[in-house]
């Protein structure tokens, strides 16, 4: 019996050592720390946030960014899959402006935390997409164009091939 405890031991530090971390198992922080303090208060402040932008130079969806209504600060980052920021802002309006390989489809992820014109506070996140073609397994995209008055309700006149 005393012979097995060190056989033991020694096998499960020899799992535990060759135990690799999941590509999966990245916890995006895209997420943390928001706040949102506008329920229940009358708060008219607005936030809206395309999924999805086709930085091709073409004058449509060209560029990410949130469009808001009654908000008086905005902090907004964008962070790629390993939690890296490649972008971020303070100043209302303004987006990413970047470019796009050929045939590429890459997912970020952003941050949005504000200020409202009535010193509330609006806390939103979420998934965004950098396309030169439609994914087989995006969700539903929503992009800048097809912003209206109640959301991203219009059609949008970007036309993308399916991704390869």
């Amino acid at each position: 019996m005393k012979t097995l405890l060190p056989v033991a031991l020694i096998a499960a530090t020899i799992l535990l050592a060759n135990c690799k971390k999941s590509e999966d198992s990245i916890t995006h922080v895209n997420c943390d720390g928001l706040v949102t303090d506008t329920p229940g208060t009358n708060d008219n402040a607005k936030i809206y946030m395309p999924n999805a932008f086709t930085p091709n130079g073409d004058g449509l969806n060209d560029i990410i960014r949130p469009y808001t209504q009654n908000i008086a600060s905005i902090e907004f980052t964008i962070y790629d899959e390993n939690n890296a920021i490649v972008f971020t802002t303070n100043q209302l309006a303004q987006g990413w402006v970047t470019t796009a390989g050929p045939n590429s489809s890459t997912k970020y992820y952003y941050k949005i935390q504000t200020i409202t014109s009535a010193n509330h506070k609006i806390g939103m996140c979420g998934d965004l997409y950098k396309l030169t073609c439609h994914p087989n397994n995006a969700p539903t995209l929503y992009f800048e164009d097809q912003l209206t008055a109640n959301g991203f309700t219009g059609a949008t006149n970007e036309a993308l091939q399916t991704c390869p």
